[in-house]
């Protein structure tokens, strides 16, 4: 799993570069456009994979899209997704009031 976080995360950090070299905000947007389609297709392992990735970048998705997340792969997922969920969530709690929130809209 560590696997597919980390070579999407050299995925999404090249395509927003080459997009958009001068957006700050680019990562962040493609990391919410990816969210919200896992979330719409109801796919525990995507949500996981994206979180993660996010999480290794140093974002975050919002409080109602982390909801979402934790709702869709309790229903749907095994342990290893449930558990890279919360391992996001706690990451998140204990990064504190210096983290990058991302809204994600489309779901």
């Amino acid at each position: 799993m560590l696997h597919y976080i980390r070579a999407a995360g050299r995925g999404i950090r090249s395509r927003a570069r080459r997009h958009s070299q001068d957006d700050p905000d680019a990562v962040m947007r493609r990391l919410s456009r990816l969210l919200a389609l896992a979330i719409q297709q109801e796919s525990p392992l995507d949500i996981a994979v994206i979180l993660g990735t996010a999480a290794e970048l140093l974002y975050f998705p919002d409080d109602v899209a982390f909801e979402r997340c934790t709702r869709t792969v309790q229903s749907h997922g095994d342990k290893a997704m449930r558990a890279v969920v919360w391992a996001v969530r706690h990451r998140c709690a204990r990064a504190g009031a210096g983290t990058q929130r991302f809204v994600v809209n489309d779901f």
